[in-house]
Order: C-alpha cells, then sequence, then structure tokens
C-alpha cells in the first residue's frame, strides 16, 4: 500500500554524513495531517456510524438522513496547515465539523489500492515514513511569467553578426510550408507563460527524519517555491542504478 502525506517546503540546506560527505537537502515540513474523511469503493467497507449521510431536503424539521453512496475507490482526504476559521466557508465548517478539525489551508486526496487503515480523526506524521528510503514529491513550479524560447525551451541564439540584424533571439520558422491560417502545429515550441506547471520528482533519496518537528530531509531539490505545498509519497519505482566502470 502506498504511503503518503502532505508537506510544505521550508527551504535548503546541507548535512554532513558520517563518513564526511557533503549533502545538499531540501527541508520539508511533512503534517501532521487530519484525516477528514476515508473513501471506500463501497460503503459497506465504512466504519457503522460513516455509513449515514445527511441532507437537508428544505422541510422546517431539519435534516433527512439517507444511506451514503459508495465512492468507487479507496482514499483518504487529508487537510494540512491550519487557517482562521473566519476564512473558511460554511459547507467547509460543515464539512470538519465531522472530524472535530480545525480549517485547513492545503486539502487533498490521495488514493490507495485497498481499504486504509487511517479513520476519520486521525493525526498523520512524519513518522510512517520511518522505514522509507526514497520518495516521489509532487508540487507546483515557480512562476516565471512570460518567456521566451531559449529561457523556456533551451533554444541556442542565433549568431550575432555576418548579416543578423536584430533578430538574434527570435525563435526562427514555424514549420508552415504553405501558410499559417490553419494555425501552428501542435506541440510547436514557442514563447509563452513559463512555469507554474504540477510537477513529480521521482526517487528522492530520504536523508533523515526528524519525527519531533515533523521535518523530512531529502536529498536534492524539490519542485515549488518556499513555502510551497509538497504531496509525499512513497516511491513506487524502483530506482535503476548504471555502474560506471
Amino acid at each position: 500500500m502506498t504511503i503518503g502525506i502532505l508537506g510544505k517546503k521550508l527551504g535548503m540546506t546541507q548535512l554532513f554524513q558520517p563518513d564526511g560527505t557533503w549533502v545538499p537537502v531540501t527541508v520539508v515540513q511533512a503534517g501532521p495531517c487530519r484525516v477528514l474523511q476515508v473513501k471506500a469503493a463501497t460503503a459497506a467497507e465504512l466504519p457503522e456510524e460513516h455509513r449515514k449521510a445527511s441532507t437537508n431536503r428544505g422541510k422546517k424539521g431539519g435534516r433527512d438522513e439517507r444511506p451514503r453512496r459508495d465512492d468507487g475507490y479507496y482514499a483518504l482526504q487529508l487537510g494540512f496547515d491550519e487557517k482562521r476559521e473566519k476564512a473558511a466557508t460554511k459547507a467547509e465548517l460543515g464539512h470538519l465539523a465531522k472530524t472535530e478539525s480545525t480549517p485547513k489551508r492545503f486539502v487533498r486526496e490521495l488514493r490507495f489500492d485497498a481499504m486504509p487503515e487511517a479513520k476519520e480523526g486521525d493525526d498523520l506524521t512524519v513518522a510512517i515514513f520511518e522505514d522509507v528510503a526514497r520518495v516521489d514529491v509532487t508540487g507546483t513550479s515557480k512562476g516565471r511569467g512570460w518567456a521566451g524560447t531559449i529561457k523556456r525551451h533551451g533554444f541556442q541564439r542565433q549568431r550575432m553578426s555576418h548579416g543578423n540584424s536584430r533578430a538574434h533571439r527570435r525563435p526562427g520558422g514555424l514549420g508552415r510550408t504553405y501558410s499559417t491560417m490553419k494555425g501552428l502545429p501542435k506541440g510547436k515550441k514557442m514563447a509563452g507563460h513559463y512555469g507554474v506547471d504540477r510537477i513529480t520528482v521521482q526517487n528522492l533519496e530520504v536523508v533523515k527524519i526528524d519525527a519531533e518537528r515533523n521535518l523530512m530531509f531529502l536529498r536534492g531539490a524539490v519542485p515549488g517555491h518556499r513555502d510551497g505545498y509538497l504531496i509525499l509519497r512513497k516511491s513506487v519505482k524502483r530506482r535503476s542504478v548504471h555502474a560506471k566502470k
């Protein structure tokens, strides 16, 4: 079963291994996360107290209870990083009241292949990664605004002399033989908005875990800016190592 948690990027630093090796690491605050909801393929798999759902049908008597529908998949809805109650909507407060939780800034679902062991109202900490060697980190990359082809796609500039009249950083031909009336070919690399993309970095090594402060030290960089929210999961792919002779 895949292990996962929500976190926040705090910044980068360096650690020294017992053999004296210097390691660049990213410090991530992983948890604590409150389990706001448990979703199951069938409602019969849920505890008895979670098999009923209430709905307001416009009656003066209040709410009417009905059986909860099947979710069709297994997942945990986690909440991370508290926010003021004034900033939450009434729908959020009503949803959080079931688990007696405070409003959260970052709420995401983590899917599973089978029924998860955690229950609604439980708190997940970084301690669940004690025996995990590598993780996959998902985040939103930094926004760099409007960028040209050199910065956005790594194009090479044109020559600086010999008849090049102020076209040093232009992209060049667009690849249309007859006309551009039908638009550009799909997937054509051109200037445009750069960054703010969902990126997943796989197989990052877990160098150290500080369970008391809910900190995880990962070797290398993770996507996003400082204080950006992240989703951390146990790596599902085995890292291939090619020995260089």
